[in-house]
């Protein structure tokens, strides 16, 4: 099997079996066969059986998603997560920038840097949020594709978390965020991994809540550096996060079912932070941000560097 990011011959399936279809405790009716690369390390599947495009501008996603895809409902489900992604990208780098957000869903990151930064484009391909981002005064675009016409070369910085999973093609995505950068511009592209260490220890039962109909990949540091060697990408960088705690594992092994952000009382906070900088100093955390500078030859932010 050829790899579909780095064109090499070395990949086999790594999973084979029933993977989740949009909410949690859904799943195909159907196994499903996941394929991994040796070489990069990305994995996918082909159960596309949609046309892409027109499900993400429809409200289908997001219901399938989340049960729901009014805007309000949005806010209270994403705004939480708004203050993670700052550990992602710094706060100081947004003043006086222009900021673009892909797959913004509706805009609750960018509510949150619109007073600092110098111009806000809202990149989303639902219709129901894009109407929304216009009434609030963005400036709105269904797909980078299409803002590539005004702002190619003029975007400062760009944000995009939990989007280049769900595409047909990462390596255009990749190609089309790294055209609007202007020189000297940064991008931050954030996506889940495989968790390797829940997948190690709790293999199928976990596997099958990992991989996801509405995720053809699961890319990793080796998928990043092939696709940027593609494109001429020489400034660029993967650092790893861990977002959930040690509690989160014990309830997986406990119960074998999600339990998101649980605590327990044995698990200090000194304990949690050795759980996380751990996944994270062995490269074995469940996100990964890659950072990519406009024409930088030499990236300091290689993923070596101190947090």
């Amino acid at each position: 099997m050829r790899c579909k990011i780095c064109g090499c011959e070395d990949a086999a399936v790594t999973y084979e079996g029933k993977i989740r279809d949009g909410r949690v405790g859904n799943y195909t009716s159907e196994k499903m066969k996941l394929f991994r690369c040796g070489r990069c390390g990305t994995i996918w599947h082909d159960n596309s059986g949609r046309d892409s495009r027109e499900y993400y501008q429809s409200e289908a996603y997001r219901n399938e998603l989340e049960g729901t895809s009014d805007v309000d409902a949005f806010y209270r489900l994403h705004d939480g997560e708004s203050l993670e992604k700052f550990r992602y990208t710094g706060t100081e780098i947004f003043r006086g920038k222009t900021v673009a957000d892909i797959g913004c869903g509706a805009g609750a990151f960018l509510d949150y840097i619109q007073a600092v930064a110098a111009r806000v484009i809202a990149i989303e391909p639902s219709e129901t949020y894009r109407e929304s981002m216009r009434k609030r005064g963005y400036t709105v675009f269904g797909y980078a594709q299409e803002a590539l016409e005004e702002y190619r070369g003029k975007v400062d910085v760009i944000v995009s978390f939990d989007v280049i999973e769900h595409v047909e093609d990462p390596q255009t995505f990749l190609e089309e965020a790294y055209a609007l950068l202007s020189n000297g511009g940064k991008a931050f592209i954030g996506t889940p991994t495989d968790a390797p260490v829940m997948r190690e220890v709790l293999g199928g039962a976990y596997e099958s809540f990992l991989f996801s109909t509405q995720h053809p990949w699961v890319l990793s540091e080796g998928s990043f550096a092939a696709m940027a060697e593609r494109c001429g990408i020489t400034g660029f960088g993967v650092r790893y996060y861990q977002r959930y705690g040690l509690g989160n594992f014990v309830y997986w092994l406990l119960n074998r079912q999600p339990g998101r952000h649980k605590g327990y009382d044995f698990i200090t906070k000194t304990m949690d932070r050795a759980w996380i900088s751990e996944l994270e100093q062995q490269k074995k955390s469940d996100y990964i941000v890659c950072e990519i500078v406009k024409d930088v030859c030499a990236y300091e932010g290689s993923g070596e560097k101190d947090r």
